[in-house]
C-alpha cells in the first residue's frame, strides 16, 4: 500500500506533472493517465483540479515540515534547532524543482494559495515552527509572544520575495540571518 493511502498515486502523478508541464497545462485526465486510473476516480477521491492542487500543496507542506523537523532535531541546542529549522525550510523549498515550479506557476490558484488564501498553510507552518523551536521544552514560552507566527511570516516573505536587503542566497547566509534575527525571537538573546 502507498504511504499516502489510496490517494497517494494520484498525488504523486499530479506532483510529477506539475513539475514537468506546470499546473495550468496539467489536466485531471493527464493525472488519471499517469496514475493508471480512470478520470472519474480522481474526481471521486480528490475532486476538482483546484482541490487536487490544494491536496498536493498540503502533502508537500507536510513532507517539508517533517524534513525540517528532522534537520532541526540533529542540533543540540534550542537556538541551533531554530536557526537550522529556518534555514532548512527556505533551502528545501528553493532546491525542490517541483515546489519551485509551483511557486513560479502562472496558476492563479497557486498564487492565491500562497498569498491571500494562505491561512491554512500558514497555520500548519506556525504549528510546525512552534514544535520545532520548542524542541524538548514542554512549554509555549517564547522570548517574543507569537514568535512562531512571526518566523513563519518572515519565511513566507523570503520565499515570495527572495532578494531585498539582507544576503539570504546561501544556507550559511540563512543560518547567519537566523542567528541574528530569528533565534532572539524564539529563545531570546544568548
Amino acid at each position: 500500500m502507498h504511504p499516502d493511502g489510496d490517494d497517494g498515486p494520484i498525488l504523486d502523478a499530479a506532483l510529477e506533472l506539475f513539475g514537468e508541464v506546470g499546473i495550468p497545462r496539467t489536466t485531471i485526465g493527464d493525472v488519471a493517465k499517469r496514475a493508471k486510473i480512470n478520470r472519474v476516480t480522481v474526481y471521486r477521491r480528490i475532486g476538482s483540479k483546484d482541490e487536487l492542487v490544494r491536496a498536493v500543496m498540503a502533502r508537500e507542506s507536510t513532507r517539508l515540515f517533517v524534513a525540517v523537523a528532522a534537520a532541526a532535531a540533529e542540533q543540540s541546542s534550542r537556538a541551533d534547532r531554530a536557526a537550522h529549522g529556518f534555514a532548512t525550510t527556505i533551502d528545501s523549498v528553493r532546491t525542490n524543482p517541483v515546489l519551485l515550479k509551483m511557486f513560479d506557476s502562472e496558476s492563479a490558484l497557486v498564487l492565491e494559495q500562497l498569498t491571500t488564501n494562505a491561512s491554512t498553510l500558514l497555520a500548519s507552518a506556525i504549528d510546525a515552527a512552534a514544535q520545532i523551536a520548542r524542541g524538548e521544552v514542554d512549554s509555549d514560552s517564547f522570548a517574543v509572544p507569537d514568535a512562531p507566527e512571526i518566523v513563519v511570516r518572515v519565511v513566507h516573505s523570503i520565499l515570495l520575495t527572495p532578494a531585498a536587503g539582507a544576503a539570504l542566497e546561501t544556507y550559511d547566509d540563512l543560518l547567519a540571518f537566523a542567528h541574528r534575527s530569528i533565534v532572539p525571537l524564539l529563545v531570546g538573546a544568548g
